[in-house]
This record gives C-alpha cells, sequence and structure tokens, in this order.
C-alpha cells in the first residue's frame, strides 16, 4: 500500500492514572521495524493499540489505512504474536495453529494445508504432532509465529518474540521475517534486549515511559546526537605514540589506553578523524583495526536516556 503502514496522530492511552502512551505520534512505513524500549515503556500498549485490542484515551490510529479500533477487515490484514506464554499447550502444533485458522474463517482443509506451511517455515514440521506442553520455549515462540503468518498477513506485530528462545530458533525465526519483509509484508517486532535486533531492523522507534524518544534508521538517529562525542577503539603495536597523533585532529577530546595496545578514542568531529586516520595510520606501523563503540542500538538509547557518556 502507498502512504505509512501505521500512523499515530497524538495519541494517548491512560489506564487511570497511569500513562501507558503519553501524547505519541509517529508513522510506520514498510520493511521491518524494531520498538525498541526497556520493561515498562510503552511497547505493549503500542502494539495492543495498533492491533485493535486497546482504544486510544486520545488522539488517532490508522492502520493499513483504516481505523484499527471500528474496522474489522483491517484486522484481518494483520498477524499478531503475543508476548504471553499461555497457548492451547494440551493440542499439538498443528492443531494449535490450525484451529486458530479455522476461528479467523479459513475452512477446515485449507487452515491444515496453510498449518502444515507455516510450521515448515519455521522449521516446526517434526515437532508438529507433539503436543506443545513438551514444546522448548524457541519451539512454543515459533508454533505462536506460525499461526500469525497462517493467512499471508500485510502487517506483522510481533511482541517480543525472540524473548528467551536459544540461538538456532532465533536464526529460525529472523529468517522467516526477513523472507516475509522480502515479499512484501511489513514487520514490526518489539523487544527490550536491544542487540537482538542489530543489524535486522531497517528503522527504530524508541520508546521511554510511554513517550516517543526518536524514529528513524539507527545510523540517522545517531548523527543526530552530534553534541555527543563519537566513540572508536583501535587496536596497535605502538598505542602511546597514536594517541598523541590523534590528539592533534581537530575535534578529538580524548584518547584513553584501555589496556595494552587497545586505544579508545571520542571525537566530536568523526569525519575528520576518518579522513585523518590513513595519513597517521600509515606513519604509525601496526594499526590493526577502527571499532565504532556507539552506533549500535544500546549506545543510541543510552544516549538518548542518559545524555551519552561511558
Amino acid at each position: 500500500m502507498s502512504g505509512p503502514v501505521i500512523k499515530l496522530d497524538r495519541v494517548t492511552k491512560r489506564y487511570g492514572a497511569v500513562l501507558g502512551l503519553n501524547d505519541v505520534s509517529l508513522e510506520v512505513g514498510p520493511g521491518i521495524t524494531g520498538l525498541i524500549g526497556p520493561n515498562g515503556a510503552g511497547k505493549t500498549t503500542f502494539l495492543r493499540l495498533v492491533t485493535g485490542m486497546l482504544r486510544a484515551s486520545s488522539g488517532a490510529a490508522r492502520v493499513l489505512g483504516g481505523d484499527v479500533w471500528t474496522d474489522v477487515a483491517v484486522r484481518g490484514r494483520m498477524g499478531y504474536c503475543p508476548d504471553s506464554e499461555r497457548v492451547w499447550d494440551w493440542m499439538d502444533g498443528l492443531t494449535f495453529v490450525s484451529t486458530l485458522g479455522i476461528l479467523s474463517g479459513l475452512p477446515k482443509a485449507e487452515a491444515m494445508a496453510r498449518a502444515r506451511a507455516s510450521l515448515d517455515e519455521l522449521e516446526l514440521s517434526d515437532a508438529a504432532t507433539k503436543p506443545i506442553s513438551q514444546y522448548s520455549r524457541g519451539m512454543r515462540q515459533k508454533a505462536k509465529l506460525a499461526q500469525a503468518v497462517l493467512h499471508d498477513p500485510e502487517l506483522l506485530i510481533l511482541d517480543e518474540p525472540l524473548n528467551g528462545v536459544d540461538p538456532l530458533s532465533r536464526h529460525q525465526i529472523l529468517t522467516m521475517l526477513r523472507r516475509r519483509a522480502a515479499a512484501g509484508a511489513s514487520v514490526v517486532i518489539s523487544s527490550h534486549v536491544l542487540h537482538e535486533l542489530d543489524g535486522f531492523v531497517d528503522r527504530v522507534v524508541l520508546l521511554q515511559r510511554g513517550r516517543l524518544l526518536a524514529e528513524g534508521a539507527i545510523a540517522d538517529i545517531r548523527e543526530l546526537l552530534d553534541e555527543h562525542p563519537h566513540s572508536v577503539r583501535l587496536h596497535a603495536d605502538d598505542a602511546r605514540s597514536l594517541a598523541r597523533a590523534l590528539l592533534g585532529i581537530p575535534g578529538v577530546v580524548s584518547a584513553d589506553l584501555s589496556q595494552e595496545g587497545q586505544l579508545d578514542v571520542r571525537t566530536r568531529d568523526p569525519a575528520a578523524l576518518y579522513e585523518a586516520l590513513p595519513a597517521i595510520a600509515a606513519g604509525h606501523a601496526g594499526v590493526r583495526d577502527l571499532v565504532p563503540l556507539d552506533a549500535d542500538l544500546e549506545s543510541v538509547f543510552r544516549y538518548l536516556v542518559k545524555g551519552g557518556g561511558g
């Protein structure tokens, strides 16, 4: 569809005296969007609002071009995987997924066929006839995801789907989501563990205490924080000599030898640092690598919440 997949206009959600979301306005486009924030930031409230399970106390929420609270057809174009562990665990995986398909309006034969395909996509076919009570945490998460994608939704809403899963299940889940996004589905995935989504999402929405901190590509958000020094780490045979040279570059505010051969540099002008580094490195044999320390989600979130630093 053209236009934003999700559009919130000054949305507030109150639970009595508690604010779940506080005057949030944002647009979420196609692709994979990470909804980031600590527990209690408002992520689940956000997801329940955009899936039509909650109604905003004020403001307007539109999803896939429609009013998600009043338009039942819009909800049918979404798939939702909740954070809750509660499932019908006396059922086997195939029965669980197909039953939810039948309850959503699919004929039984089609629901069964789609359930098998969804379980196969998540590499859960071998356990399809086992009771969910015997599933590991990762297998349960994949069964919940299988029902969410059963009807090939245009929009996938996933609440902490990677929480507590093993590395193999994590890889299988992310592979499936990448494939769905490449085929045209939009994905919104929440997490309170920032590194889980690094390198996976196209853009992020950062929430803290019900407020919108920032939105956009991680690199773009970081570039807005130029008042905070950027940090990089270099490894060199003669790190002390290299530190003296780097302190002569405009914008460099510190060059600390954190351990033998390892140099942590902070600069307010990263472009000047990167431009000067090749010539300096050529004169200091043994410079082995350079790693940005604050270009990831966790560092961006720390800067926004705490004002940067260590």
